[in-house]
């Protein structure tokens, strides 16, 4: 028996394809009779059992695409599960690729969702991307492109950020107020816009407490254990040393950790350490610690309600921000 399409569904009807594509993933604006009437019929026909046959735009993609700069960070493992799980409930697949913070391996991925017709696009930028002409491709194929964590400037399209500056002036103002005057920052390049407003939020917080010292470290090469161990390293090589620790990363976190416990094993438990990711082990590794945790599910939540608004009505959301506050633990 061949199988039941979309358009199908429209011509037996008598409505266009787009209004029973919308009606089957439960599209607020369809008139509830319609609905009905375009669920009741899909579901007698057997068209409900192939969730793969979901037309959108006219095509037989059903595929959402999630592009994130390295899958081993838990802020974006953690947001590629929920949108798996939002997309699936919602008759949709999750197609997962990895940039690993490389531009060029970036644009070949958006090459392959053209290839491929992909039905719309979640991207989280490398940190090599300096342009956006490949992403601006995908207007060309009528692709969704929504933003989320790392965006740039230069696109106008819907995006779900952290607000990256409230959450170091906060880090900062947290750890002044528990006794640490002598906070360095180590952080990613400043062309990539996150790690710019976190640093312009760091400086802000030093500035707003009085404190003295300053000192932000830019890691050129990444984020690594290495570099954690080496760049704290260096700062205890200064004269002026630090007491208090803010990192991008985890995994610079944990380099920083091993250099304590191999040279300053005493100081660690006298410092204080803030991270991004790696919640709850830096609690069990620092005494004085402070977990910058981003809202995963309610960033994760936004960026697929706001993807799923663009494949309805596209163009809906173009230049909108989303914008969430991180929790200090």
């Amino acid at each position: 028996m061949k199988r039941i399409t979309i358009k199908d569904i429209a011509r037996e009807l008598g409505i266009h394809h787009s209004t029973v594509s919308r009606a089957l993933r439960g599209n607020a604006k369809i008139n509830a009779a319609t609905a009905e009437k375009v669920i009741k019929y899909a579901s007698e026909r057997g068209y409900l059992i192939n969730r793969n046959a979901l037309h959108l735009r006219g095509t037989a993609s059903n595929i959402i695409g999630v592009v994130v700069p390295n899958i081993h960070h838990s802020f974006f493992s953690n947001f590629v599960s929920i949108i798996t799980r939002l997309a699936y409930s919602s008759g949709y697949i999750v197609a997962v690729f990895q940039s690993e913070e490389s531009m060029v391996r970036e644009e070949e991925i958006i090459k392959s969702i053209i290839q491929q017709n992909i039905a719309g696009v979640l991207v989280s930028l490398s940190m090599e991307t300096t342009t956006v002409s490949h992403l601006t491709q995908l207007d060309k194929y009528k692709i969704p492109l929504v933003c989320f964590d790392r965006v740039s400037p230069l696109l106008s399209k819907p995006a779900v950020v952290l607000d990256n500056r409230l959450a170091l002036s906060r880090t900062v103002e947290r750890l002044q107020v528990n006794g640490f005057s002598k906070i360095a920052y180590l952080s990613g390049i400043p062309s990539v816009h996150l790690f710019s407003e976190r640093q312009e939020g760091y400086r802000q917080g030093v500035k707003a407490e009085g404190i003295q010292y300053e000192n932000c470290v830019v890691m050129s090469n990444g984020f690594t254990v290495q570099q954690g161990y080496e760049a704290t390293m260096q700062l205890f090589g200064e004269k002026d040393k630090p007491d208090a620790l803010i990192f991008d990363s985890h995994l610079l976190a944990w380099g920083a950790i091993q250099y304590m416990r191999t040279g300053k094993k005493k100081l660690l438990d006298k410092m204080a350490f803030a991270s991004f990711g790696g919640y709850p082990w830096l609690s069990y590794a620092v005494p004085n610690s402070v977990m910058i945790q981003q809202p995963e599910e309610k960033m994760a939540e936004a960026s697929f309600r706001l993807l799923m608004e663009e494949l309805a009505n596209p163009g809906a959301n173009e230049g909108q921000i989303l914008k969430f506050d991180a929790d200090l633990y």
